[in-house]
């Protein structure tokens, strides 16, 4: 049975802006900060609005229940495999970024290696079949598990709080964050760090 809920439906609503957002645990903000490739002392207050303004990549960070948000308004560093291998050493990471065109992308990394990595179409499944860092109830009830070609939308925002333990607020897309800049992530183009296992 399908669930709905309306917290997450300014996400449909917003146009043009498809944010790359990722929750990361076992680490602080600084350390965030440093493994997306930015420099943790020169960060400063910007809302999402003023990075697009800036058209330059930033990664935005807060901190809720020791999990820490980091959002990407004009980059896209976080869907990077490898970059998504390094945020989660020492814990875990789980990243999203929904599209008005359906081109949704969903991540999970546990200490260091990568366990899901798709643009989902019905229940989320781990990289390699069985892998038990992924549970597969994480998507019951969210959508119906039985149509493999069900589109996510917002409802990722769902998975990610049942995944990661936390609630995600409107607010953390709209209120000035510590930002800093990162380098041009193209720099990661045939690459190592987009090998996916």
């Amino acid at each position: 049975m399908e669930t709905h809920d309306d917290r997450f439906d300014w996400a449909d609503e917003e146009d043009g802006f498809y944010p790359l957002l990722t929750l990361v645990e076992g680490i602080a903000e600084d350390e965030v900060i440093r493994r997306f490739g930015g420099d943790a002392k020169s960060t400063r207050l910007l809302t999402s609005e003023e990075i697009q303004d800036l058209q330059r990549d930033h990664v935005s960070v807060g901190t809720v229940d020791g999990v820490v948000f980091a959002l990407e308004v004009a980059g896209w560093t976080g869907a990077v495999p490898g970059v998504l291998r390094g945020l989660s050493r020492g814990g875990r990471c789980f990243g999203l970024q929904c599209d008005v065109n359906g081109g949704d992308t969903v991540h999970y990394a546990v200490d260091g290696d990568l366990v899901v990595y798709e643009e989902p179409y019905g229940p989320v499944k781990p990289l390699r079949e069985g892998d038990r860092r992924w549970n597969p109830s994480w998507c019951g009830v969210l959508i119906d598990v039985t149509d493999p070609t069900e589109l996510w939308g917002p409802k990722l925002f769902l998975l990610a709080e049942r995944v990661m333990g936390v609630v995600i607020e409107r607010s953390w897309f709209t209120m000035p964050l510590r930002a800093a800049e990162l380098p041009d992530p193209m720099a990661f183009t045939d690459t190592p760090a987009w090998d996916i296992p």
